[in-house]
């Protein structure tokens, strides 16, 4: 059994303020070969994962937003953007998936934000991320 409770979260939170990327994580499996790979992010406002996605078949992902705000956005292969919103526990959306090939980007607008990540595994760093070609990523 794995409690994850309060100083654990705040440990979270005090290293994404010294982050670079104004985030940190924690993995809660226990290999990168996991069938299932579980990781909790912390991320501080200004926090900005720039558009993305994964190239692999079986690399989708479920955000859930447990605290704070995100602001979600979902591109098209030309960088259009195709939806925005909000996600957290004060929003009407707190789930979100995206299927493998989705370009999405993710901004903390609030003042900090956590969010619990599930996605298939196993995770090979050489396809984590790809990114398109009008991207800065």
């Amino acid at each position: 059994m794995r409690l994850i409770d309060d100083a654990m979260i705040q440990s979270l939170f005090d290293s994404a303020v010294s982050s670079e990327r104004k985030r940190s994580h924690v993995l809660l499996h226990y290999s990168h070969q996991d069938k299932v790979q579980r990781l909790l992010i912390g991320l501080v406002q200004g926090s900005y994962v720039e558009p993305h996605y994964h190239e692999l078949p079986h690399q989708w992902e479920l955000f859930t937003v447990l605290e704070g705000e995100l602001e979600i956005t979902l591109y098209n292969e030309n960088g259009e953007i195709l939806s925005k919103f909000t996600a957290g526990p004060t929003s009407n959306t707190t789930l979100i998936e995206f299927a493998p090939g989705d370009i999405h980007s993710v901004e903390c607008i609030s003042e900090r934000a956590l969010m619990l990540e599930v996605k298939e595994g196993p995770f090979d760093d050489k396809f984590a991320k790809a990114f398109p070609q009008w991207s800065c990523g």
